[in-house]
């Protein structure tokens, strides 16, 4: 297998894991949801409506019930920006901070278990792949 077909293997892979439509019933603490995916966005920073559906790549009505759902648990507040008062921002709240740290852990478990590797190398080599294939700084 060349380094194209594990790339595919982990996309295929990794897609596994996302939105309920894990495989293994050992793994589903590790399922991302598409909640997590807006926790860890809006992690990184406050966003809009419009700015979550482009990077999510999901269905303006499904986003809506969503943020609905997210808004209900109080893992996200809404506010409107004195720049800008017709878009409404989503920013995390410290109890979305907590679930998304609560993944974070459960994630770190599974993988040292599996992981012999040098973690700070394997960290460089993502960030260098994300990077490139992003086009864009993660930090």
């Amino acid at each position: 297998m060349d380094i194209y077909d594990k790339l595919i293997d982990l996309r295929i892979t990794l897609a596994s894991y996302c939105d309920g439509f894990s495989i293994k019933d050992a793994s589903k603490n590790l399922l991302l949801s598409s909640k997590l995916k807006i926790l860890f966005l809006l992690h990184k920073k406050d966003m809009t409506q419009g700015e979550l559906i482009t990077t999510l790549s999901i269905a303006k009505s499904n986003l809506a019930n969503l943020l609905k759902a997210t808004l209900q648990e109080g893992l996200i507040e809404s506010y409107r920006n004195s720049d800008n008062a017709r878009n409404i921002f989503y920013k995390i709240t410290s109890l979305g901070e907590d679930r998304l740290q609560e993944y974070k852990d459960a994630l770190k478990v599974v993988f040292a278990s599996v992981c012999t590797c040098d973690y700070n190398q394997l960290e460089r080599s993502l960030d260098d792949i994300l990077f490139n294939l992003k086009g864009e700084n993660n930090d």
